[in-house]
């Protein structure tokens, strides 16, 4: 098979538009080029056709109907990168016609691709020390995933073909997830070639360890600046109440290591409000709090489980005075209970035997 210069996904997308409308599909290819500076250059390449494979490439109302869809695409890229895409740096997506790009799908789901001539290209370049699938190695190194973001919203749907460049960032290994899914059907000096026809064979993830001279690891930027309350201890388990005073919402991590083990939490915290989380079966003398938001660690702080433990609420003792004065005054109402049934009794009429 002829080097496919793109990333390939047959989308079924588009479908069934409004009468007014020709229904279509859209040929879906990602480029997805590693720079030397430890970047990406991920581009989206569309390319709209019938039901029976004719080209719609340049038809003004498809144009205008793909145009809305835009947003939604660059979501789908970004989220290739990272679990959350506001944290992931990049530059602002550009979209515009070429006519010397080649998109490829297989049309009839018969197990052969087909090329389609132009492409409508949505492209941005992301930052991979700001991706949460980077791993930092060895200086320069580091362990990158790109995620099939289709398979990962929907089941269905999965890349069909899919090829990664490498310029200026070195290639030192590469693998796939799961394990039994397809591997590289071609394999050249700067690029790597995926063809999967259906979703068993399709991975899951695609990783890679590089080597560019410009990457300097940064992670995610913290969501939230969250910040830890207070920490109970009743003998069993950890009560903490993390506190976000800032102006932004956002995913924080509450994180406690005791002797044995430990324990994380992800939880939501809106502008200015607080949460309780609560770690049962913590044991020990001590622990460590940890709260994380992105990469970054926003507090780390040291409980001893002794100290801040809280007494258990006993029952208030009833002392010997107490319960002298409470016999008497039981005492004195049953009396005065007694006298009055008597007095009820005296002033009842009497009847003599035998009337009515």
């Amino acid at each position: 098979m002829r080097r496919v210069a793109a990333l390939a996904l047959c989308l079924a997308a588009f479908a069934a538009l409004a009468a007014a409308q020709p229904n279509y599909w859209v040929a879906l290819n990602y480029r997805v080029t590693f720079l030397g500076d430890g970047s990406a250059l991920v581009e989206a390449l569309f390319h709209p056709f019938t039901t029976d494979g004719r080209s719609l490439f340049g038809d003004p109302e498809v144009e205008r109907d793909m145009n809305s869809s835009v947003a939604g695409f660059a979501n789908y890229t970004l989220l290739m990168f990272s679990d959350n895409p506001r944290l992931l740096k990049h530059t602002p997506f550009l979209y515009e016609k070429r006519l010397h790009e080649t998109v490829v799908c297989d049309v009839a789901n018969t197990g052969r691709l087909s090329e389609f001539k132009g492409a409508y290209v949505l492209g941005a370049r992301v930052y991979l020390n700001t991706s949460s699938y980077v791993k930092p190695l060895n200086g320069s190194t580091f362990e990158v995933k790109v995620r099939d973001s289709f398979t990962s919203v929907d089941v269905r749907s999965w890349i069909d073909v899919i090829e990664f460049r490498f310029e200026g960032a070195k290639l030192v290994g590469y693998r796939w997830e799961p394990p039994f899914a397809r591997g590289p059907a071609e394999v050249g000096s700067n690029y790597l070639l995926w063809v999967n026809f259906n979703e068993p064979q399709a991975p899951d993830f695609y990783v890679f360890t590089l080597e560019a001279p410009g990457f300097a690891y940064v992670g995610e930027p913290p969501e939230v600046n969250a910040t830890i309350s207070s920490a109970e201890y009743d003998g069993s388990q950890l009560r903490v109440v993390v506190a976000n005073p800032g102006p932004a919402g956002g995913y924080a991590y509450v994180r406690v290591i005791y002797e044995g083990g430990e324990q994380a939490r992800k939880v939501y915290l809106k502008p200015g409000e607080s949460r309780e989380v609560v770690f049962p079966g913590v044991q020990g003398a001590s622990a460590v709090l940890e709260v994380y938001s992105g990469d970054s660690l926003l507090e780390k702080r040291s409980v001893n489980l002794a100290a801040t433990q809280r007494e258990p609420r006993l029952p208030v003792p009833l002392y010997p005075p107490l319960i002298a004065l409470s016999l008497a005054a039981v005492a004195v109402a049953a009396c005065y209970l007694l006298r009055r049934g008597r007095r009820a009794v005296e002033a009842a009429p009497r009847q003599e035997p035998g009337t009515v």
